[in-house]
């Protein structure tokens, strides 16, 4: 996997100073929802990075440099287990900040790499300390970010709770929807889908066409689908494939 490496960070010019103000993700970002004059102080420092997939955009148990914001694009987090293996745990969309424990001094709990080609909005940690800039405002709005972190997490427990596949990949695009904030969801591949759900590409792309036929999901090309149905409890909610 590549990285996204500190001499890109340099290379990216800062954001405009009016970017901020008229982002589309401002409602869920943690930079844009801030009030004035704090987003006034804030703004220009933010810088914007691109990412791409298998970018690996943040290393479980560093200290991170950067508050990363999810500008657009799909983000994988995962968790080294307790047999030293790292696992997926969640995907995460536009909004999500990576490397927030830092302004905490505490190392990141997750690892994190792209799924699909995306934006982060950055924030240099030292320079919010240097500019006095580690505000009331700025650690509510990580504090609230944190919780809504904490309930996605539990939203994709859920997810490997529910009984079958079928469940789960219905479940997992309806939380995508969510993430994305659109009801047309891009999807991660199979791969990756697999990888969340413990089981096989082949497993995923055979039930994605069962949610399909039966009408719960609609295709609306290769790598975008709709949940347009609530998954049907009648009968133990199992879909058999005509």
């Amino acid at each position: 996997m590549s990285t996204v490496k500190k001499d890109l960070l340099v290379e990216e010019s800062r954001a405009p100073r009016h970017a901020c103000s008229v982002c589309a993700s401002r409602k869920v970002c943690l930079i844009g929802s801030l009030a004035e004059p704090h987003l006034g102080a804030i703004a220009p420092l933010v810088r914007e990075v691109s990412f791409k997939n298998h970018d690996v955009l943040l290393n479980e148990g560093e200290v991170s440099d950067h508050i990363k914001v999810v500008k657009l694009g799909t983000v994988m987090c995962s968790r080294r287990g307790p047999d030293g293996e790292q696992r997926p745990v969640a995907l995460f969309g536009r909004g999500h900040v990576l490397g927030k424990y830092a302004l905490v001094n505490h190392p990141n709990a997750l690892h994190a790499v792209g799924l699909s080609v995306g934006r982060l909005c950055l924030l240099r940690v030292s320079e919010l300390r240097e500019g006095q800039l580690v505000l009331p405002a700025l650690l509510g709005g990580v504090h609230g970010i944190m919780v809504r972190a904490f309930g996605g997490l539990a939203d994709w427990s859920q997810v490997m709770r529910q009984r079958g596949l079928q469940r789960q990949l219905h479940a997992s695009l309806q939380l995508l929807s969510k993430e994305q904030g659109h009801r047309v969801v891009r999807i991660p591949s199979h791969v990756a889908l697999a990888a969340l759900l413990s089981t096989t590409r082949e497993s995923v792309a055979r039930t994605m066409g069962q949610l399909e036929d039966a009408q719960l999901v609609r295709r609306v090309d290769r790598w975008h689908r709709e949940v347009v149905a609530p998954f049907p409890e009648a009968s133990g909610g199992l879909i058999e494939k005509g």
